[in-house]
């Protein structure tokens, strides 16, 4: 007997693709944010983000970026 074999997938987690991933100068020219700005949302701040590619640019999935946003920048 064969057990059922289920798809599981972590909490709150999307599909690839699901949810845009932006550049540094995608938030910077979309939030009117100057790059560095953003930059130091990701060190100071610890804003979630992820390294790609060579040299590590950095993307922020964009419901991160509009939350954050909302925190700190909103009343």
């Amino acid at each position: 007997m064969e057990k059922d074999k289920k798809h599981t997938r972590k909490k709150n987690s999307l599909p690839r693709r699901a949810m845009p991933m932006l550049s540094i100068k995608r938030i910077s020219e979309k939030y009117d944010f100057h790059p560095n700005t953003v930059r130091a949302w990701v060190t100071r701040d610890d804003l979630r983000h992820v390294r790609h590619g060579r040299g590590g640019k950095i993307f922020i999935r964009q419901d991160d970026v509009e939350a954050f946003i909302k925190e700190w920048y909103e009343e």
